[in-house]
């Protein structure tokens, strides 16, 4: 019940449960990971929950009632009517059935054996006079359960389950949502012909995200920076490349603001005696370097050695008018030297200035209509002047003109940060999904890489990225507080 094993750890996550059937109260996330060997299938879950509440203890008692999770299991695909649901609550007690015909009656004398579950609160249960952070559950379920239906003892490597993993329940701020999103108007969790596709793999994680990346054509680089011995990474943020290859990267930690050259050599760092928080960097046409400060509500321009040349907003002075922000988050370039910013967190708008930071225009407030956004979280200008706002909190890309008039709208992501390649491909960096992705020309996903994890490939809350000319792919991670590199492989890009 505490998932602190290696294996844990470097275990895949299924990436954020949906909530197809939100309607009001605090989504409360649930992450959860999957492990297997000849005998057990593993599965942790880590429910985020202020109010923990549990009541039933008895085997077969109504744990749905109760803080919940599930996995239903159709484990012959040729078969997939033909499911399993192991339902399991804080108290460690099971409801388990199996419906043989499909939905409907199940098979009232089926108990699963050997199941073996260990739980853990970080707060107190049953008691909604405090706040609670979560609870965990882990459960280790016998292969042996599933035989009869799958024909053999266990799986074996390349095999695929239908499967979903659910959570409901809690006396307070009821929870219903999945991995595999149901289709149904209420919610629904006994519906086959919904759940997710798992394939058993001999490979690790790690492994299995280095597959991938060379599946897709890429590769990724280790030890590629030379970072001198007193300097720790904290958060890291964004990363930037000037018109010579040098990198610029841009964490939450002392000298905040670190470049190196082309090589990974470290060249220089600045910043201690003015970023608060660091949040979104780029580099403009004739190398210098933009940040924008999250914590002082600042944007800043400096000289590729560091030289402090411009400041736009009113530092520590949070606000609405047209010298102020509230937590500015990502910067672009238009054609003419413009600057755009998003200013994000709070204020839900893009504001336009000149090349030498006289105020133009704004457009944007808070809402989820075509031109409103709910974080609008990073910012780029592609090569046919359309002006792309990663609007975070409402899964989607906005496409503008220069003077902000609306074009369209790419749904199916949360674009945390962004950045376009020398052939025009917007690559994302979805933070939600822990993936990296690129986009074809109409905005739909045509690539997708990673998972949730630390091994080379997978991310810990992927924040920003940049790609140089050569298509290597730079991606900082808050979560993960590294900066990984991705090589292309000759011939593949």
């Amino acid at each position: 019940g505490k998932l602190d094993e290696l294996a844990w750890r470097n275990a895949t996550s299924f990436g954020d449960f949906k909530f197809a059937w939100w309607e009001n109260g605090k989504q409360e996330q649930t992450a959860a990971r999957m492990l297997w060997d000849n005998e057990f299938l593993y599965v942790a879950y880590e429910c985020q929950d202020a109010h923990v509440s549990a009541v039933q203890t008895e085997r077969d008692s109504p744990v749905y009632k109760d803080d919940c999770v599930e996995l239903f299991t159709a484990p012959n695909p040729h078969r997939p009517f033909n499911y399993f649901n192991i339902e399991m609550n804080v108290n460690q007690a099971i409801l388990d059935q199996h419906h043989p015909d499909g939905p409907g009656k199940s098979t009232s004398n089926w108990n699963a054996r050997g199941i073996v579950i260990a739980t853990s609160v970080d707060g107190t249960l049953n008691d909604d006079t405090d706040k609670d952070r979560g609870w965990v559950l882990e459960v280790a379920i016998p292969f042996a359960n599933f035989a009869e239906v799958t024909g053999r003892p266990h799986p074996r490597d390349g095999d695929v389950w239908h499967l979903n993993l659910n959570r409901l329940g809690g006396k307070t701020n009821a929870q219903y949502s999945q991995w595999s999103p149901g289709t149904a108007k209420s919610p629904a969790f006994h519906a086959p012909d919904t759940f997710g596709r798992v394939t058993f793999s001999l490979l690790t994680s790690s492994q299995q995200a280095v597959k991938a990346l060379k599946a897709a054509g890429y590769e990724p680089v280790s030890d590629f920076l030379q970072l001198p011995d007193d300097i720790q990474l904290g958060p890291c943020s964004a990363v930037a490349i000037n018109s010579k290859g040098q990198l610029c990267l841009f964490h939450r930690g002392s000298q905040p603001i670190l470049c190196f050259d082309a090589a990974g050599k470290f060249v220089r760092s600045w910043g201690d005696d003015l970023i608060g928080m660091a949040h979104g960097m780029r580099a403009d046409s004739e190398d210098n370097v933009w940040v924008t400060d999250i914590k002082h509500h600042t944007v800043f321009k400096f000289s590729p050695i560091g030289k402090l040349l411009l400041a736009l907003g009113t530092s520590d002075r949070p606000g609405t008018d047209t010298n102020q922000f509230n937590k500015p988050t990502d910067i672009a370039f238009g054609p003419n030297g413009d600057i755009f910013v998003t200013d994000g967190y709070e204020n839900s708008r893009v504001i336009k200035f000149s090349r030498d930071g006289k105020f133009m225009s704004q457009w944007g407030v808070r809402g989820t209509k075509a031109g409103e956004f709910h974080l609008p979280h990073s910012i780029v200008i592609d090569a046919e002047q359309r002006v792309l706002v990663g609007d975070r909190e409402n899964d989607r890309i906005q496409v503008f003109d220069l003077d902000g008039q609306f074009l369209e709208i790419w749904p199916g992501f949360a674009p945390y940060g962004m950045a376009i390649d020398s052939s025009q491909r917007v690559f994302i960096a979805d933070g939600r999904a822990s993936q990296l992705l690129r986009l074809n020309s109409e905005g739909q996903v045509d690539l997708r890489l990673g998972s949730k994890g630390h091994a080379a490939g997978q991310f810990e809350l992927p924040h920003m990225l940049a790609i140089d000319p050569a298509g290597n792919i730079y991606l900082a991670e808050v979560g993960g507080q590294r900066f990984q590199k991705f090589r292309p492989l000759t011939g593949r890009q």
